[in-house]
């Protein structure tokens, strides 16, 4: 190809692109999207059941200040996730030898994390507890329905006016705050639903990556992911596979 067709070709590929550029949203219009498609839900409050996972060195640091019984390189035990907008969730863990006033929790209160049995100096536990509580955890409405969001992902340190592509587990999805390669706080939600799919912010101690794995499935459907995964790195550190979700189940604020 002679220098001239190259040149020729690339302002080819280059005009058949700007289109698509023309059209990526900004931040607050993503932001937007996403609070109208949670607020169609109704959710006041969300409990899911499932099973939470703790593997490699959280595994180990769980079992020094919690007490779980550490089998292999792993801890499993049920979990609930309770969550009442606004910005109010707590992971609490029910292994079978600890009585209801002992089980281990995290706590997120307003952005706040508090817990019981040391289970909120687990980063992984403590980040997979509030990267939810800013992604699902908040109450959209009013005529400013993605202020919730844009004020929560900005105290997470998600720069809200930059917007790029990316794409996790098959799904496109506008990134919220950094290019998806960087490794600076930002926010996933998909391009066709709406619903979110990642934060990545320092959540807990360290930055983490937070992923709500497979909306729609039987046991979530659109109120919960199938699971949550927490990252650090490449390696995944923790995991929630849900069970069963309830929509707007009686909570009792003492539980936060």
């Amino acid at each position: 190809m002679t220098s001239r067709a190259a040149r020729a070709a690339a302002l080819l590929a280059l005009l058949a692109a700007a289109p698509a550029a023309a059209y990526l949203l900004p931040g607050p219009a993503v932001l937007r999207r996403l609070a109208q498609r949670r607020a169609d839900l109704g959710l006041s409050s969300l409990e899911v059941r499932g099973t939470f996972v703790l593997t490699g060195e959280a595994a180990r640091a769980a079992a020094g200040v919690t007490g779980l019984q550490l089998l292999g390189n792993e801890i499993s035990a049920p979990a609930t996730l309770s969550i009442k907008m606004p910005g109010r969730c707590r992971l609490e863990l029910s292994p079978l030898d600890a009585p209801e006033s002992e089980r281990p929790a995290v706590v997120v209160k307003q952005g706040r994390i508090s817990g019981v049995r040391g289970l909120d100096r687990v980063a992984p536990a403590a980040a997979l507890a509030r990267g939810v509580c800013a992604l699902l955890g908040e109450r959209p409405g009013g005529p400013e329905p993605a202020r919730p969001y844009v004020e929560e992902l900005a105290r997470l340190g998600v720069a809200i006016e930059e917007v790029a592509l990316g794409r996790l587990g098959g799904r496109t999805a506008y990134v919220i705050g950094a290019r998806p390669s960087e490794r600076r706080p930002q926010a996933w939600v998909d391009k066709q639903s709406f619903q979110p799919l990642r934060v990545i912010s320092t959540l807990a101690s360290g930055l983490h990556d937070v992923r709500l794995i497979d909306f729609g499935s039987p046991t979530g459907g659109d109120w919960f992911p199938r699971a949550v995964e927490v990252y650090e790195g490449a390696e995944m550190r923790a995991r929630l596979t849900t069970e069963k979700a309830a929509a707007n189940p009686r909570i009792s604020d003492a539980l936060f």
